[in-house]
């Protein structure tokens, strides 16, 4: 949460210095998640699949004129899922199995610092960076065979990298790649196994914008 409030105070302070003149925008925006956790120190127990999601909401847009530099915020309501394979040795015995789909209800508050280029009034492309907290909605506990085996984090932070293009001034298509600074989750292990496993979950997003 420190370093959140540091960028979150940066960002505030160049909006603050923005020119009477800087563009503001505001519309929705929608898109696709595709996502995979990543487990570490399992040995190789765990594997977890891509799973797809979606996620959509409000953004706003400000853009300093002339020099492309600008600030993009959303609220989103975001869908994931997580559903892992494992199969090992554990205390001596072969075990081979795989966790329900998961459903994970998020809602995801990303702020990007933006670089514009426009090639013309009609086409242009852009570079965004910037923080995401993630606060998660739904149910923590992670099962297999109506055991709990891990648990998932109410609260994550996240990092966003990511571009696209802007088409007429008002449509915006773009990928980012969403990277948890944190864990987004532990597992117990299978069986008797007792030592903990972190879990984080990196996301890429394909996403589509109207602003007005």
């Amino acid at each position: 949460m420190k370093k959140l409030s540091a960028v979150l105070m940066c960002m505030v302070a160049l909006l603050w210095a923005a020119p009477a003149n800087a563009q503001f925008k505001w519309g929705l925006e929608g898109g696709v998640n595709l996502s995979k956790a990543s487990i570490k120190g399992d040995g190789g127990l765990f594997d977890a699949s891509n799973r797809t999601g979606w996620f959509v909401g409000p953004k706003v847009q400000m853009t300093m004129p002339v020099i492309g530099l600008g600030i993009d915020a959303s609220l989103l309501y975001s869908q994931k899922y997580m559903k892992m394979d494992f199969s090992g040795e554990v205390d001596g015995e072969n075990v081979n199995g795989s966790t329900p789909n998961k459903s994970m209800p998020y809602v995801e508050i990303p702020i990007n610092l933006r670089y514009n280029f426009g090639f013309s009034s009609l086409v242009g492309v852009y570079l965004a960076t910037g923080p995401q907290y993630n606060w998660y909605l739904g149910s923590r506990n992670l099962k297999y065979a109506g055991e709990s085996i891990g648990s998932l984090e109410r609260s994550t932070f996240s990092w966003n990298v990511g571009a696209g293009v802007t088409l007429l001034s008002h449509l915006q298509v773009g990928v980012t790649y969403n990277i948890a600074m944190g864990e987004t989750g532990k597992l117990g292990g299978v069986g008797d196994v007792i030592e903990e496993f972190d879990v984080k979950n990196n996301t890429w997003q394909v996403r589509l914008a109207y602003l007005f």
